[in-house]
């Protein structure tokens, strides 16, 4: 069978083995996340053709199967959010028919009004996918309740990394590599270091005059080297959090803000809870856990005294 997913087969055996095996998450957190494996295959397909189609009719500087659209500054997309959001809500209305609230869908819902629901992001990281960054962007979903997230699934367009989080239960890592694929438990942050010995993330607005003042602030504070080893920018939502704990990475800061919000729903609520269930904390500024009915700037950090030492730094 042909395969747009890189190690669609080595991801889908894995998962399968699990199954039968003693599980590291449960048995709806796999098939959620085998349909996004199996969609996102679809996709690539379907997007790989399209390209095929273009290079034989002289298009071959389109590189996404169709012209890149604005939807608002730096927020873009392409054909293949949109091929992504077309399979990944057929997978999941096979699994469960359920509400579906996606970024490429109808205004979203009151979420926290919905029995259930699924929620996609079906290419986070557009602006990455561009650019030829498969590593760094992907779809992720989640299956909510009341509005908030039971399970959740991310994983990179290259097929290298997937990533599962189950409320109560725990997250896992699934590695895919010439070697073959691993289940590693994603543990806590427990043994990590201090602010100052650490790596902050930065997740800015494309349009720094959206700036909330309180992250400009922190950014600002940050960049003097007083306070951190080093700061990163611009790492797509769902790569930021599974990156959270490796490289020293203490923290990511996500610019956000009422009257200009950058991160919504479907950017939220996946990562918010993989970040959880490590043990990690997702705070607005506020210094309380995200709430996504009041947009503000966001920490997720490895441990509650980082983000309490941050938000001191942003003098909040």
């Amino acid at each position: 069978m042909r395969s747009g997913l890189r190690c669609r087969s080595e991801l889908l055996h894995a998962i399968d083995t699990t199954a039968h095996a003693d599980r590291l998450v449960s048995a709806g957190a796999l098939a959620l996340a085998a349909a996004v494996i199996e969609a996102t295959d679809k996709a690539l397909l379907e997007n790989n053709a399209a390209v095929a189609d273009q290079a034989a009719d002289g298009l071959a500087h389109e590189t996404d199967g169709s012209p890149i659209k604005e939807k608002s500054v730096g927020d873009y997309v392409t054909a293949l959010d949109m091929s992504l959001d077309r399979h990944l809500t057929r997978a999941l209305t096979a699994i469960r028919e359920m509400a579906i609230i996606s970024e490429e869908g109808p205004a979203a819902a009151d979420l926290h009004a919905l029995p259930e629901a699924w929620l996609i992001d079906p290419l986070d990281g557009t602006t990455a996918s561009i650019c030829g960054e498969t590593a760094l962007c992907g779809p992720m979903v989640a299956r909510l309740e009341h509005g908030e997230p039971r399970m959740s699934a991310m994983l990179s367009l290259d097929g290298t990394t997937l990533a599962i989080a189950e409320r109560g239960v725990g997250a896992v890592v699934l590695r895919s590599t010439a070697d073959g694929s691993r289940w590693l438990p994603a543990g806590g942050f427990a043994s990590m270091g201090t602010l100052k010995e650490g790596c902050v993330l930065f997740n800015p607005q494309s349009d720094s005059g959206r700036s909330h003042p309180a992250f400009v602030k922190l950014h600002d504070s940050l960049r003097t080297g007083a306070h951190t080893m080093a700061i990163e920018s611009r790492m797509p939502h769902s790569m930021a959090s599974v990156a959270l704990g490796t490289k020293r990475r203490l923290a990511v800061i996500h610019d956000n803000s009422a009257s200009h919000p950058k991160q919504l729903a479907w950017d939220v609520l996946p990562v918010k809870l993989w970040v959880e269930e490590r043990g990690g904390v997702y705070w607005g500024v506020d210094g309380r856990p995200y709430d996504i009915r009041q947009p503000m700037p966001i920490i997720a950090a490895a441990r509650a005294d980082v983000a309490e030492r941050l938000l001191a730094l942003a003098g909040l």
